[in-house]
């Protein structure tokens, strides 16, 4: 059962969300009864309400408190997911992701792609309104800014509710909104048709000022409607499935993990060799044929500048595919393990593996949780000299690739482990 604290904190939250609503969509109604609106002053509006709403949701992106969640398994982003390294805000609570920062160029051409073709599509058919009501517009778009800041800033970041989200459930609400826009758009361009030549009337011949203050207001009240149900959408999401109250429609982010990483009194350290923190990706091709497409498709454009003869550009292409794949595969292996350290209290029977460049601890086994234990020597592992440990664990396995010597890790556990010579590593599960 939820505590009372919490309860007032979502009742203050929905309060907020409430007077925000009412207040934002006040302004389109102000300019549709009072200043003579038209259609296409409040297509613009509601296009440039979109904008806000998504920049501060990016906003509510960037400083959400737990994790994103991302399979550690990726390449390149993985390894950095494992360790959810965060960087604080001074002289606050706050904390950012670099895993939020990598994926948040891509978040940000997407918002811009979707706000782009909304507008393309809604209100770039239309003639521009007159330089009064475009001032109106643009006055009332800067007020709903204000209003969405403000907002946000009380029930986010006052009221600490970024302590709950991830880089995607802070984006609750905007998808909903992008849907009313959308939708709304397409409610006034179907009244503006009717209204103009009828249904075989084009959209550049449509006239805004034609559509009534009735039918205006008909579509303000639609949007303001959808508001209201994107705030309470939290209570309507318990009546189909008992969702946490917290995310509406959407789940509850994983928390941050807490690992202890502490050294005992004398552990031993092992790590891998310099050329196996770096060329063992090469091993792991299998795992990321992503990398391996993007060769392929080189290649075949490359067949495509040999067939007209001009070798020197096949020669430059196929080098590329080549070596991108290749280059790719070992700075993912040197982000995995380029800075690790297997700490081992064999006497406690502990196992942790600790990144030295991050500070944190990625994982850590009890001789008792494990339920395989594994060395093996891949071809890699012929040339170096060394070993690779794989450990079944409950929650996967754990792969400590490219050892020196294997005896320090397997000396932790209480079995002897299998040996075997497989042609490629076992894949891992957590961290590899």
């Amino acid at each position: 059962m939820p505590s009372t604290g919490q309860l007032l904190r979502t009742a203050d939250s929905r309060r907020t969300d409430l007077l925000g609503t009412i207040a934002s969509n006040s302004l389109p109604i102000v300019g549709v009864a009072f200043l003579d609106w038209s259609a296409a002053a409040l297509l613009f509006l509601y296009w440039f309400e979109l904008g806000v709403d998504s920049v501060w949701a990016l906003v509510r992106a960037v400083f959400a408190g737990r994790p994103p969640e991302i399979e550690t398994g990726t390449l390149l982003i993985g390894p950095l997911a494992a360790r959810q390294y965060s960087l604080s805000v001074p002289r606050t609570g706050l904390r950012v992701y670099l895993t939020t920062l990598l994926v948040l160029p891509v978040t940000i051409l997407i918002l811009t792609a979707v706000w782009l073709f909304t507008g393309a599509l809604l209100v770039g058919p239309l003639p521009e309104p007159s330089t009064e009501t475009l001032t109106g517009v643009l006055l009332a778009t800067v007020g709903i800014f204000v209003l969405t800041g403000v907002t946000t800033v009380r029930k986010y970041f006052y009221n600490g509710e970024y302590r709950n989200h991830n880089s995607t459930t802070a984006f609750r609400g905007l998808l909903p909104r992008i849907c009313t826009v959308f939708f709304g758009g397409i409610l006034t361009l179907t009244l503006l048709t009717a209204a103009t030549e009828g249904p075989e009337a084009e959209l550049g011949s449509l006239d805004p000022s034609v559509v009534g203050l009735p039918l205006l207001l008909m579509v303000v009240c639609f949007k303001f409607m959808s508001d209201l149900l994107g705030v309470y959408s939290d209570r309507l999401a318990v009546y189909f499935k008992s969702y946490d109250q917290e995310y509406g429609w959407q789940t509850a982010p994983p928390k941050a993990r807490s690992i202890d990483g502490t050294r005992t009194a004398a552990p031993e350290c092992a790590r891998p060799v310099r050329l196996g923190r770096v060329i063992g990706g090469l091993l792991r091709l299998p795992y990321h044929p992503g990398s391996a497409s993007i060769g392929g498709i080189g290649l075949l454009v490359a067949a495509l500048f040999a067939i007209g003869g001009a070798w020197d550009t096949v020669a430059v292409i196929v080098a590329a595919s080549v070596s991108i794949p290749i280059l790719l595969l070992c700075l993912d292996q040197l982000l995995r393990y380029g800075t690790i350290e297997y700490r081992i209290d064999p006497d406690a029977g502990v196992l942790v593996a600790y990144d030295r460049l991050f500070g944190t601890a990625l994982w850590r086994i009890e001789s008792w949780a494990e339920s395989g234990l594994r060395v093996e020597k891949t071809p890699l592992d012929s040339l170096l000299g060394t070993e690779t440990v794989t450990i079944k664990h409950a929650d996967g396995e754990y792969l400590l690739p490219h050892l020196p010597d294997a005896a320090a890790v397997v000396a932790a556990f209480d079995r002897q482990p299998e040996r075997s010579e497989p042609i490629i590593p076992g894949r891992a599960g957590l961290l590899g």
